[in-house]
């Protein structure tokens, strides 16, 4: 099925494999119980965040860079000592490779960095006013992806919400640039989408969508009744787009014509769930 959407205004569209179906008559967001509910952007849905400092930004982009030069000795690819994330389509450069390192980055953990994260956790608890933790109970451990966009390609999650799945029901997304990250390449969001009806979603069942070969746990939308109109809030360097897991995002289309985009995706917890 060929998915429309405008991201700031220009028009995209790309090809998304599964069986869609209209929601039933249900608002999936509660505002009372929401870790967003005593914020200033609760309608938005989403906000920049000064996350990171200097230093720790650093270490992440280091603990990355590791990571992908491990990777590339387990699948035979030799990168050079001065290799940069935004090359990594240079060397990964087929679908195939590209997926196996994707196998790899979709589920790493806090362990995998070098980085206090309970101290990022007090940080944004203390910016949203409400009370957050690492551990979530359902998850036997905690994930962190690392998302990777090849410029000019379909190496994007469909437009989706994380609510749907009961895992993220009560979490707040942090989503954080590390390399290749501009106006062109950085993740869209729907504005207020996580107000919409599901009588006006089109969407897939868990696991039912599939891009370029890929599957995805998350549904996958593909429309909107109104249209899906998206923006790209672009947060900087060391910021993070702190987001409901209930908001429509996705489909982070880079149009960068030299440079991969990466970044982390991660999520904190509603405090004793």
């Amino acid at each position: 099925m060929n998915c429309q959407l405008t991201i700031d205004k220009e028009p995209f569209s790309f090809q998304i494999e599964g069986d869609f179906f209209w929601g039933i008559d249900q608002v999936l967001f509660n505002p009372s119980s929401s870790v967003i509910m005593n914020t200033s952007w609760k309608k938005d849905g989403y906000a920049l965040f000064d996350l990171l400092t200097v230093e720790e930004f650093n270490r992440i982009q280091e603990n990355i860079s590791s990571l992908l030069k491990s990777i590339a000795l387990e699948i035979g690819i030799d990168l050079p000592d001065h290799f940069s994330p935004e090359k990594y389509h240079l060397y990964f450069n087929t679908q195939e490779l590209h997926n196996q390192v994707i196998q790899k980055t979709r589920f790493l953990t806090f362990k995998d960095f070098k980085i206090d994260f309970q101290q990022l956790c007090t940080r944004v608890s203390d910016f949203i006013k409400y009370p957050l933790q690492l551990e979530n109970p359902l998850l036997d451990e905690e994930i962190v992806i690392l998302r990777i966009s090849r410029p000019k390609s379909l190496d994007i999650n469909p437009l989706h919400r994380d609510g749907y799945l009961d895992i993220w029901a009560n979490v707040l997304n942090l989503w954080i640039p590390l390399a290749g990250c501009d106006e062109n390449s950085s993740l869209p969001v729907f504005p207020e989408s996580h107000l919409l009806n599901e009588t006006k979603v089109y969407r897939s069942e868990t696991k039912g969508a599939r891009i370029n070969g890929l599957g995805y746990h998350v549904p996958g939308i593909v429309d909107v009744k109104g249209g899906l109109d998206l923006i790209r809030p672009n947060p900087a360097y060391r910021q993070a787009l702190l987001f409901t897991p209930f908001l429509i995002h996705g489909a982070a289309i880079n149009q960068n014509e030299n440079k991969t985009r990466l970044s982390l995706e991660l999520r904190f917890c509603k405090k004793g769930i």
